[in-house]
Protein backbone atom coordinates (compact mmCIF):
# COMPACT_ATOMS: atom_id res chain seq x y z
CA UNK A 1 0.00 0.00 0.00
CA UNK A 2 2.81 2.71 1.12
CA UNK A 3 5.02 1.69 -2.37
CA UNK A 4 1.62 2.48 -4.15
CA UNK A 5 0.77 5.45 -2.58
CA UNK A 6 4.78 6.61 -3.41
CA UNK A 7 3.98 6.17 -7.20
CA UNK A 8 1.03 8.14 -6.53
CA UNK A 9 2.34 11.42 -4.71
CA UNK A 10 5.51 11.51 -7.05
CA UNK A 11 2.83 11.49 -10.11
CA UNK A 12 1.16 13.69 -8.61
CA UNK A 13 3.20 16.48 -7.29
CA UNK A 14 4.70 16.62 -11.47
CA UNK A 15 1.56 16.30 -12.52
CA UNK A 16 0.45 19.54 -10.56
CA UNK A 17 3.86 21.53 -10.73
CA UNK A 18 5.77 20.48 -13.95
CA UNK A 19 8.59 21.31 -12.12
CA UNK A 20 11.73 18.63 -11.08
CA UNK A 21 12.57 20.85 -8.26
CA UNK A 22 9.59 20.60 -6.80
CA UNK A 23 9.32 16.89 -7.49
CA UNK A 24 12.54 16.50 -5.65
CA UNK A 25 11.01 18.43 -2.46
CA UNK A 26 9.18 15.32 -1.71
CA UNK A 27 12.14 13.22 -0.50
CA UNK A 28 13.45 16.71 1.62
CA UNK A 29 10.33 15.67 3.01
CA UNK A 30 10.05 12.32 3.88
CA UNK A 31 14.49 13.19 5.18
CA UNK A 32 13.12 15.22 7.32
CA UNK A 33 11.15 13.22 10.20
CA UNK A 34 13.67 10.92 10.28
CA UNK A 35 16.65 13.69 11.55
CA UNK A 36 13.91 15.23 14.01
CA UNK A 37 11.83 12.66 15.28
CA UNK A 38 14.57 9.78 15.22
CA UNK A 39 15.37 9.54 18.79
CA UNK A 40 12.03 10.69 20.17
CA UNK A 41 10.48 7.79 18.63
CA UNK A 42 12.96 5.42 20.17
CA UNK A 43 12.39 6.72 23.56
CA UNK A 44 8.56 6.10 22.94
CA UNK A 45 9.16 2.63 21.96
CA UNK A 46 10.90 1.68 24.77
CA UNK A 47 8.03 3.23 27.34
CA UNK A 48 5.04 2.56 25.80
CA UNK A 49 3.69 -1.22 24.59
CA UNK A 50 4.80 -1.68 20.86
CA UNK A 51 1.97 -3.45 20.02
CA UNK A 52 0.21 -0.57 20.92
CA UNK A 53 1.88 1.95 19.47
CA UNK A 54 2.13 -0.08 16.22
CA UNK A 55 -1.73 0.21 15.93
CA UNK A 56 -1.76 4.05 17.12
CA UNK A 57 0.50 4.38 13.91
CA UNK A 58 -1.00 2.58 11.65
CA UNK A 59 -4.35 3.80 12.14
CA UNK A 60 -2.88 7.56 12.06
CA UNK A 61 -1.13 6.69 8.85
CA UNK A 62 -4.25 5.01 7.34
CA UNK A 63 -5.88 8.58 8.35
CA UNK A 64 -3.33 10.52 6.59
CA UNK A 65 -3.59 8.18 3.43
CA UNK A 66 -7.56 8.94 3.37
CA UNK A 67 -6.97 12.60 3.54
CA UNK A 68 -5.20 12.82 0.64
CA UNK A 69 -7.67 10.23 -1.19
CA UNK A 70 -10.22 12.26 -0.31
CA UNK A 71 -8.84 15.77 -1.20
CA UNK A 72 -8.11 14.64 -5.00
CA UNK A 73 -11.32 13.08 -5.08
CA UNK A 74 -12.69 16.10 -4.19
CA UNK A 75 -10.48 18.48 -6.78
CA UNK A 76 -9.04 20.52 -3.58
CA UNK A 77 -5.32 18.84 -3.55
CA UNK A 78 -2.70 21.60 -3.35
CA UNK A 79 0.90 20.39 -3.69
CA UNK A 80 1.41 21.86 -0.25
CA UNK A 81 -1.36 19.26 1.73
CA UNK A 82 0.67 16.93 -0.84
CA UNK A 83 4.29 18.19 1.31
CA UNK A 84 2.53 18.06 5.05
CA UNK A 85 1.03 14.53 4.29
CA UNK A 86 4.52 13.67 3.22
CA UNK A 87 5.81 14.99 6.64
CA UNK A 88 3.64 13.48 8.69
CA UNK A 89 3.55 9.60 7.12
CA UNK A 90 6.89 10.15 7.93
CA UNK A 91 7.06 11.16 11.13
CA UNK A 92 4.11 8.65 12.01
CA UNK A 93 6.81 6.21 10.48
CA UNK A 94 10.12 7.01 12.37
CA UNK A 95 7.88 6.17 15.59
CA UNK A 96 6.65 3.00 14.22
CA UNK A 97 10.04 1.94 12.78
CA UNK A 98 11.96 1.30 16.14
CA UNK A 99 8.58 -0.41 17.90
CA UNK A 100 8.25 -3.13 15.25
CA UNK A 101 11.95 -3.68 15.36
CA UNK A 102 11.54 -4.39 18.87
CA UNK A 103 8.19 -6.31 18.67
CA UNK A 104 10.08 -9.30 16.67
CA UNK A 105 12.24 -10.56 20.02
CA UNK A 106 9.05 -10.49 22.04
CA UNK A 107 7.59 -13.22 19.49
CA UNK A 108 10.10 -15.24 18.18
CA UNK A 109 12.56 -17.42 20.24
CA UNK A 110 16.65 -16.05 19.95
CA UNK A 111 17.03 -19.46 17.47
CA UNK A 112 14.19 -18.01 15.43
CA UNK A 113 15.38 -14.34 14.63
CA UNK A 114 17.76 -14.70 11.86
CA UNK A 115 14.98 -16.18 9.72
CA UNK A 116 12.38 -13.55 11.14
CA UNK A 117 14.71 -11.01 10.02
CA UNK A 118 14.87 -12.46 6.41
CA UNK A 119 11.18 -13.61 6.31
CA UNK A 120 10.76 -9.43 6.91
CA UNK A 121 13.39 -8.51 3.99
CA UNK A 122 11.96 -10.95 1.97
CA UNK A 123 8.18 -9.94 2.17
CA UNK A 124 9.60 -6.00 1.98
CA UNK A 125 11.66 -6.22 -1.27
CA UNK A 126 8.54 -8.01 -2.93
CA UNK A 127 6.86 -4.82 -1.79
CA UNK A 128 9.24 -2.70 -3.25
CA UNK A 129 9.46 -4.87 -6.55
CA UNK A 130 5.64 -5.26 -7.03
CA UNK A 131 3.81 -1.88 -5.39
CA UNK A 132 5.46 0.61 -7.99
CA UNK A 133 4.19 -1.49 -10.93
CA UNK A 134 1.07 -2.09 -8.87
CA UNK A 135 0.30 1.53 -8.51
CA UNK A 136 0.65 2.41 -12.22
CA UNK A 137 -1.66 0.20 -13.22
CA UNK A 138 -3.84 1.28 -10.55
CA UNK A 139 -3.34 5.11 -11.71
CA UNK A 140 -3.70 4.58 -15.11
CA UNK A 141 -6.83 2.75 -14.54
CA UNK A 142 -8.86 3.90 -11.78
CA UNK A 143 -6.80 7.54 -11.19
CA UNK A 144 -4.86 8.98 -8.07
CA UNK A 145 -7.27 8.74 -5.69
CA UNK A 146 -7.84 5.63 -5.91
CA UNK A 147 -4.33 4.39 -4.90
CA UNK A 148 -4.77 6.20 -1.80
CA UNK A 149 -7.93 4.19 -0.68
CA UNK A 150 -5.82 1.24 -1.24
CA UNK A 151 -2.94 2.24 1.07
CA UNK A 152 -5.69 3.70 3.63
CA UNK A 153 -7.18 0.00 3.32
CA UNK A 154 -3.79 -1.66 3.76
CA UNK A 155 -3.01 -0.09 6.96
CA UNK A 156 -6.96 -1.35 8.60
CA UNK A 157 -5.44 -4.81 7.62
CA UNK A 158 -2.34 -4.40 9.66
CA UNK A 159 -4.13 -3.25 12.39
CA UNK A 160 -6.35 -6.10 12.28
CA UNK A 161 -3.19 -8.70 12.55
CA UNK A 162 -1.99 -6.76 15.04
CA UNK A 163 -5.03 -6.94 17.14
CA UNK A 164 -4.87 -10.79 16.98
CA UNK A 165 -1.52 -10.80 17.82
CA UNK A 166 0.17 -12.08 20.92
CA UNK A 167 3.59 -10.89 21.97
CA UNK A 168 5.68 -12.27 25.10
CA UNK A 169 5.45 -8.96 27.48
CA UNK A 170 8.38 -6.61 27.91
CA UNK A 171 10.34 -5.88 31.03
CA UNK A 172 8.77 -2.27 32.42
CA UNK A 173 9.78 1.20 31.20
CA UNK A 174 12.54 3.04 33.06
CA UNK A 175 9.64 5.52 34.06
CA UNK A 176 12.08 6.65 36.64
CA UNK A 177 14.50 8.81 33.39
CA UNK A 178 13.33 12.17 31.73
CA UNK A 179 12.71 11.52 28.08
CA UNK A 180 16.66 13.30 27.45
CA UNK A 181 18.48 10.83 30.38
CA UNK A 182 16.55 8.49 28.01
CA UNK A 183 18.37 8.92 24.63
CA UNK A 184 22.00 9.69 26.99
CA UNK A 185 21.58 6.28 28.34
CA UNK A 186 20.85 4.69 25.23
CA UNK A 187 23.30 6.73 23.55
CA UNK A 188 25.92 5.26 26.45
CA UNK A 189 25.03 2.06 25.61
CA UNK A 190 26.19 1.89 22.14
CA UNK A 191 28.91 3.94 22.78
CA UNK A 192 30.25 1.45 25.91
CA UNK A 193 28.93 -1.57 23.68
CA UNK A 194 32.11 -2.13 20.87
CA UNK A 195 29.91 -4.65 19.05
CA UNK A 196 27.17 -2.20 18.32
CA UNK A 197 29.19 0.78 18.07
CA UNK A 198 31.45 -1.03 15.40
CA UNK A 199 28.11 -2.13 13.05
CA UNK A 200 27.32 1.23 13.39
CA UNK A 201 30.17 2.88 12.48
CA UNK A 202 30.66 0.61 9.50
CA UNK A 203 27.68 1.27 7.93
CA UNK A 204 27.58 4.91 8.43
CA UNK A 205 30.98 4.79 6.45
CA UNK A 206 30.05 2.54 3.35
CA UNK A 207 26.64 4.23 2.90
CA UNK A 208 28.17 7.42 2.98
CA UNK A 209 31.06 6.49 0.34
CA UNK A 210 29.04 3.96 -1.20
CA UNK A 211 26.16 5.50 -2.55
CA UNK A 212 26.14 4.37 -5.94
CA UNK A 213 22.09 4.62 -6.36
CA UNK A 214 22.27 8.24 -6.11
CA UNK A 215 24.91 7.73 -9.61
CA UNK A 216 22.47 5.26 -11.63
CA UNK A 217 21.05 7.73 -13.75
CA UNK A 218 24.29 8.97 -14.74
CA UNK A 219 25.59 5.12 -15.32
CA UNK A 220 22.15 4.48 -17.26
CA UNK A 221 22.65 7.26 -19.63
CA UNK A 222 26.47 8.19 -19.96
CA UNK A 223 28.60 4.80 -19.19
CA UNK A 224 26.31 1.96 -19.95
CA UNK A 225 24.15 4.04 -22.62
CA UNK A 226 21.13 2.14 -21.62
CA UNK A 227 18.36 5.12 -21.26
CA UNK A 228 15.35 4.95 -18.73
CA UNK A 229 14.16 1.02 -19.27
CA UNK A 230 18.12 -0.32 -18.76
CA UNK A 231 17.72 2.34 -15.93
CA UNK A 232 14.40 0.69 -14.30
CA UNK A 233 16.46 -2.89 -14.63
CA UNK A 234 19.82 -1.23 -12.70
CA UNK A 235 17.61 -0.08 -9.94
CA UNK A 236 15.16 -2.99 -10.12
CA UNK A 237 17.55 -5.87 -10.16
CA UNK A 238 19.14 -5.11 -6.73
CA UNK A 239 15.93 -6.33 -4.82
CA UNK A 240 15.68 -9.66 -6.78
CA UNK A 241 19.44 -10.27 -5.00
CA UNK A 242 18.17 -9.08 -1.80
CA UNK A 243 15.50 -11.62 -2.08
CA UNK A 244 17.90 -14.71 -2.84
CA UNK A 245 20.16 -13.34 0.02
CA UNK A 246 17.36 -13.29 2.76
CA UNK A 247 16.36 -16.80 1.30
CA UNK A 248 19.95 -17.69 2.09
CA UNK A 249 19.67 -16.56 6.03
CA UNK A 250 16.24 -18.43 6.53
CA UNK A 251 17.42 -21.66 4.80
CA UNK A 252 20.91 -21.06 7.23
CA UNK A 253 18.31 -20.67 10.17
CA UNK A 254 20.81 -18.87 12.96
CA UNK A 255 24.35 -18.88 11.72
CA UNK A 256 27.26 -18.91 14.34
CA UNK A 257 29.44 -16.33 13.99
CA UNK A 258 27.68 -13.78 12.79
CA UNK A 259 30.06 -11.24 13.41
CA UNK A 260 32.78 -12.73 10.97
CA UNK A 261 30.22 -13.24 8.23
CA UNK A 262 29.07 -9.60 8.45
CA UNK A 263 32.62 -8.58 7.97
CA UNK A 264 32.90 -10.51 5.40
CA UNK A 265 29.72 -9.88 3.36
CA UNK A 266 29.98 -6.21 3.91
CA UNK A 267 33.67 -6.22 2.72
CA UNK A 268 32.68 -8.31 -0.60
CA UNK A 269 29.48 -5.25 -1.39
CA UNK A 270 32.10 -2.60 -1.31
CA UNK A 271 34.48 -4.53 -3.81
CA UNK A 272 31.10 -5.20 -5.96
CA UNK A 273 30.87 -1.18 -5.63
CA UNK A 274 34.77 -1.21 -7.61
CA UNK A 275 33.65 -3.51 -10.28
CA UNK A 276 30.44 -1.88 -11.18
CA UNK A 277 32.57 1.02 -11.08
CA UNK A 278 34.93 -0.12 -13.33
CA UNK A 279 31.45 -2.20 -15.90
CA UNK A 280 31.02 -0.81 -19.28
CA UNK A 281 28.93 -4.27 -19.94
CA UNK A 282 25.25 -3.61 -18.98
CA UNK A 283 24.79 -7.21 -18.84
CA UNK A 284 27.96 -7.41 -16.23
CA UNK A 285 26.39 -4.25 -14.32
CA UNK A 286 23.32 -6.08 -14.18
CA UNK A 287 25.06 -9.20 -11.99
CA UNK A 288 27.00 -6.96 -10.08
CA UNK A 289 24.02 -4.95 -8.68
CA UNK A 290 22.53 -8.10 -8.30
CA UNK A 291 25.06 -9.25 -6.11
CA UNK A 292 25.30 -6.36 -4.65
CA UNK A 293 21.60 -6.69 -3.63
CA UNK A 294 22.55 -10.37 -2.45
CA UNK A 295 25.17 -9.53 -0.15
CA UNK A 296 23.37 -6.34 1.70
CA UNK A 297 20.24 -8.48 2.21
CA UNK A 298 21.98 -10.80 4.05
CA UNK A 299 24.41 -8.42 5.72
CA UNK A 300 21.40 -5.89 6.96
CA UNK A 301 19.41 -9.71 8.15
CA UNK A 302 22.26 -10.88 10.15
CA UNK A 303 22.95 -6.79 11.72
CA UNK A 304 19.60 -6.27 12.70
CA UNK A 305 19.83 -9.73 14.49
CA UNK A 306 23.20 -9.64 16.30
CA UNK A 307 22.03 -6.31 17.56
CA UNK A 308 18.34 -7.52 18.51
CA UNK A 309 20.33 -10.69 20.25
CA UNK A 310 22.53 -8.39 22.91
CA UNK A 311 20.86 -5.55 23.32
CA UNK A 312 18.55 -6.09 26.36
CA UNK A 313 14.72 -5.41 25.46
CA UNK A 314 14.34 -2.00 27.61
CA UNK A 315 17.12 -0.42 24.85
CA UNK A 316 15.93 -1.79 21.72
CA UNK A 317 14.01 0.80 20.53
CA UNK A 318 16.46 3.38 21.19
CA UNK A 319 18.79 1.44 19.45
CA UNK A 320 17.16 1.09 16.61
CA UNK A 321 16.32 5.08 16.72
CA UNK A 322 20.23 6.06 16.80
CA UNK A 323 20.70 3.14 13.92
CA UNK A 324 18.07 5.28 11.69
CA UNK A 325 20.18 8.38 12.82
CA UNK A 326 23.01 6.67 11.69
CA UNK A 327 21.88 5.36 8.88
CA UNK A 328 20.12 8.52 7.43
CA UNK A 329 23.26 10.67 8.07
CA UNK A 330 25.13 7.70 5.48
CA UNK A 331 22.45 7.56 2.78
CA UNK A 332 21.44 11.79 2.84
CA UNK A 333 24.80 12.49 2.96
CA UNK A 334 26.36 10.27 0.82
CA UNK A 335 24.56 11.30 -1.63
CA UNK A 336 25.79 14.73 -1.56
CA UNK A 337 29.68 13.37 -0.74
CA UNK A 338 28.85 11.27 -4.04
CA UNK A 339 27.82 14.05 -6.63
CA UNK A 340 30.60 16.30 -5.25
CA UNK A 341 33.45 13.68 -5.40
CA UNK A 342 32.04 13.04 -9.59
CA UNK A 343 32.40 16.38 -10.74
CA UNK A 344 36.41 16.42 -9.46
CA UNK A 345 36.89 12.07 -10.68
CA UNK A 346 34.48 11.72 -13.13
CA UNK A 347 30.99 9.37 -11.67
CA UNK A 348 33.53 5.74 -12.11
CA UNK A 349 36.29 7.54 -10.03
CA UNK A 350 33.88 8.59 -7.12
CA UNK A 351 32.43 5.21 -6.61
CA UNK A 352 36.04 3.15 -6.67
CA UNK A 353 36.95 6.07 -4.46
CA UNK A 354 34.01 4.97 -2.51
CA UNK A 355 34.18 1.77 -2.86
CA UNK A 356 38.19 1.56 -1.65
CA UNK A 357 37.43 4.31 1.30
CA UNK A 358 34.37 1.67 2.51
CA UNK A 359 36.77 -1.78 2.32
CA UNK A 360 39.58 0.49 4.30
CA UNK A 361 36.20 1.07 7.00
CA UNK A 362 35.52 -2.61 7.08
CA UNK A 363 38.68 -3.66 7.60
CA UNK A 364 39.15 -0.72 10.59
CA UNK A 365 36.52 -2.18 12.37
CA UNK A 366 37.36 -5.75 11.88
CA UNK A 367 41.18 -4.95 13.01
CA UNK A 368 39.74 -2.36 16.30
CA UNK A 369 36.53 -4.38 16.76
CA UNK A 370 37.90 -7.51 17.71
CA UNK A 371 34.63 -8.36 20.20
CA UNK A 372 32.66 -8.32 16.45
CA UNK A 373 35.20 -10.43 14.69
CA UNK A 374 35.22 -12.67 18.06
CA UNK A 375 31.73 -13.16 18.86
CA UNK A 376 30.44 -16.86 18.53
CA UNK A 377 26.82 -15.83 18.07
Amino acid sequence: GSQISSVAVAWQVYEITNSPFQLGLTGLFRALPVLIFSLPGGVVADRMDRRRLLIITQALAAVLALVLGLLTSTGQVRVWHIYAVTFLSGAVGIFDAPARTALIPLLVSSEQLASAYALNITWRQIATLAGPFVGGIVISAFGISTSYYIDALSFFSVIICLAFMRARPSPPAEKKESPFQSVQSGFNFIRENSVILGLMSMDTCVNFFGAYRSMMPAFARDILGVGPAGLGALLGVPAFGALLGSGVVMALGNPKHKGKLILWVTWLYTVGLICFALSRSFALSLLIVFFLGFVDAIGETLRDTLVQLITPDRMRGRVKSFDQVFMSAGIYLGHAQMGTAATFFGIPGALILGGSLGSAAVLLVAKFARSLRNIEN
